[in-house]
């Protein structure tokens, strides 16, 4: 092998050249874990490009990756902050789809190698080569994720994906957002050839190169045309729920496929006309907000735990999922309960939570198997971490960690995932209070990502750390909360439900409350949720945290009448099929937008005062956990992000 850099400024990039004239490219790039592409691994293509272009006894250029965690992971995302500008951004994407094109034009055989991720950009990159291999391993994902930043691809990745799968599948992968593994890829024709392993691949295209002799292939479009039915069930189906002032990146996605559908090349020039609204536009500006949340709070949650063994007390639906999921996730679980009931109804969940997230029978008995029924609690001396999900009851969980400290290891973390109940109350009777944390999980437990992790002025920080890393070993994003009443969520949340009582007492009727609240983007309206909690859990909850007359007196008058929400199949609405019963009714704009202000006030000024009196340590703690915990919708960046110019 011949290095063609020499002493070129090029550091990201190798480039050797074989005895029979083939090219291997390979991209590691500087002080990064990953392999993303920046201004600076831009630039050095360039270079390297122009060297190939001039090299006269060239037969073949092949790309792998030189890094083993993966291919490439897209675009630096923190680099669009530097584009301030629409025709900033145009002129930064004319130039990385001049070089993407010159790929495309090299006059001998391209191929690349995919071992791991190759997202957005990756891709994008990856599709200007003619032949695309990429292995079998399950770490090997390919998509477009762009639109879960409220933009495109933007590098020509919509007119190459549209040539090779045709219209349906290149606007599933630009609207979902969603990765697929090897072998859905190749069943649309996004790649070419499925190897076993990373040692396969430089094998497979050396193979392939010589197969072509140095001549470039030829690959006929899939589609001449944008299919128009295609695009109408894209239509029906992506953009029924959605507004296009909230998130304009689907219809504009959709829109972009079919004008330029007639011409994949024109697709991909397309782009520039797009994007660079999209990237400066508020949505995406939000979204790429909660993007840096989330890989903010993934940091808090790295490390090692050294949580192997779990034990929960209490099997009902919360203590039943919490056992689930973590066994789930590859941890050995035991659970406790005394009512044998209960423990069989557990299982059953399990199982199906299993068979719902696992592929293969092996992997779903592994998972039962990690799973063990405990009546007699005796697992709780060999565990690293015990979770209570007892009922919220102080005296109850007083006795439970009692008994608990008096058989566990010295090591042993003992966490309550109580949503209310001080932990320094529950910890009062405990020889050593230190070991006491909170793991509050958020019901349904399988779904919701947060978890707020509760320390108390005497719980051991590294204990609570350990908490926060065992969050992110069972993929939870974990906001650490000083023990206070409801903690950050719930504090924030409960207020907006009694507001919502008190402008129902008003006049307004339920409809046009839940109404206004899910066209601002929550997932359902607080009438709604009241219901989907539970009024009676409502009400118990304002006694600790305090509750207006007026939603006392509507929350009691619902439960004396036996209509306690979906649990009893009637509260405010009435529920059928574990779904709300609403006449949905058109409703006048002006109007919500002042129920909007109205019932989110009493939130925003919970969440400025949580900041305030040190439960979390930041603002941006607070938008992380109201996303990731409530909802909140992400185009707008959280609740503090979106009041900033309104209370």
């Amino acid at each position: 092998m011949k290095s063609l850099l020499g002493q070129t400024s090029v550091k990201n990039w190798s480039l050797e050249l074989d005895s029979k004239g083939f090219a291997w490219l390979s991209l590691n790039v500087n002080e990064k874990s990953v392999n993303v592409i920046n201004e600076k691994v831009i630039k050095e293509l360039s270079d390297v490009i122009q060297i190939l272009s001039g090299l006269d006894s060239l037969k073949g250029v092949a790309l792998l990756s030189g890094k083993p965690s993966g291919f490439i992971y897209g675009a630096d995302i923190y680099e669009f902050e530097l584009l301030k500008t629409a025709d900033d951004v145009a002129r930064s994407m004319r130039e990385v789809h001049r070089i993407f094109n010159s790929i495309e034009s090299l006059a001998v055989p391209t191929c690349v190698g995919i071992d791991g991720v190759a997202v957005g950009g990756g891709l994008e990159l990856a599709l200007s080569f003619d032949q695309l291999i990429a292995t079998a391993q399950p770490k090997t994902k390919l998509g477009f994720p762009e639109v879960n930043l409220g933009i495109l691809p933007g590098w020509g990745g919509s007119g190459r994906a549209f040539a090779r799968t045709g219209t349906q599948a290149a606007l599933d992968l630009m609207l979902t957002g969603q990765l697929i593994n090897s072998k859905a890829a190749f069943d649309i024709s996004l790649i070419d050839q499925i190897v076993e392993n990373r040692d396969d691949l430089k094998i497979a295209l050396d193979k392939w190169l010589n197969t072509q002799n140095g001549k470039k292939p030829k690959r006929q479009a899939l589609e001449n045309k944008a299919n128009k039915n295609a695009v109408q069930a894209a239509r029906e189906l992506y953009l029924r729920r959605i507004r296009k002032d909230h998130t304009p990146a689907p219809f504009k996605i959709i829109d972009h496929v079919e004008k330029h559908g007639a011409d994949h090349k024109a697709m991909s020039a397309g782009e520039i006309d797009i994007f660079p609204q999209l990237l400066i536009g508020e949505t995406s500006g939000n979204l790429r907000r909660v993007f840096y949340l989330s890989d903010a709070v993934k940091k808090t949650s790295r490390g090692d735990s050294g949580i192997v063994n779990l034990h929960v007390v209490g099997a009902g639906v919360m203590g039943g999922d919490i056992a689930a999921f973590s066994a789930l996730k590859g941890l050995n679980v035991s659970l406790a309960d005394m009512n044998q009931r209960a423990l069989e109804n557990a299982l059953e969940r399990a199982q199906k939570l299993f068979e719902r997230r696992l592929k293969t029978e092996e992997e779903i008995s592994a998972a039962m198997t990690r799973l063990q029924i405990d009546a007699t609690g005796e697992s709780a001396s060999k565990a690293d971490l015990i979770i209570e999900a007892v009922s919220e009851k102080l005296e109850v969980k007083q006795t439970v960690f009692s008994t608990l400290e008096k058989i566990c290891g010295p090591d042993t973390i003992l966490a309550t995932n109580t949503s209310a109940i001080l932990l320094e109350d529950i910890a009062s009777g405990l020889a050593k209070p230190e070991k006491l944390i909170g793991l509050h999980f958020f019901n349904p437990m399988p779904v919701l990502p947060l978890v707020e992790v509760i320390w108390s002025k005497t719980s051991d920080q590294s204990m609570v750390k350990r908490g926060m890393q065992y969050a992110g070993k069972i993929g939870k994003m974990p906001i650490k909360c000083k023990s206070s009443e409801g903690f950050l969520v719930n504090r924030a949340l409960l207020p907006y439900i009694y507001k919502a009582m008190e402008v129902l007492s008003a006049g307004k009727d339920a409809d046009m409350i839940d109404q206004s609240l899910s066209d601002f983007g929550m997932p359902m309206g607080p009438i709604e949720l009241a219901d989907q909690i539970g009024l009676d859990v409502c009400l118990d909850a304002g006694h600790v945290l305090g509750i207006s007359t007026v939603a006392q007196r509507i929350l009691r008058s619902k439960i004396e009448s036996g209509n306690i929400g979906r649990k009893s199949g009637q509260g405010f609405y009435k529920w059928e099929a574990n779904k709300a019963v609403r006449p949905r009714r058109k409703q006048d704009p002006a109007t919500m937008e002042k129920i909007v202000l109205e019932l989110l006030e009493p939130m925003v000024i919970e969440c400025r005062k949580a900041v305030q009196e040190g439960v979390v340590d930041t603002a941006d703690d607070v938008d992380a956990g109201m996303i990731f915990g409530t909802g909140f919708p992400s185009f707008r960046g959280g609740p503090m992000t979106w009041a900033k110019d309104k209370f």
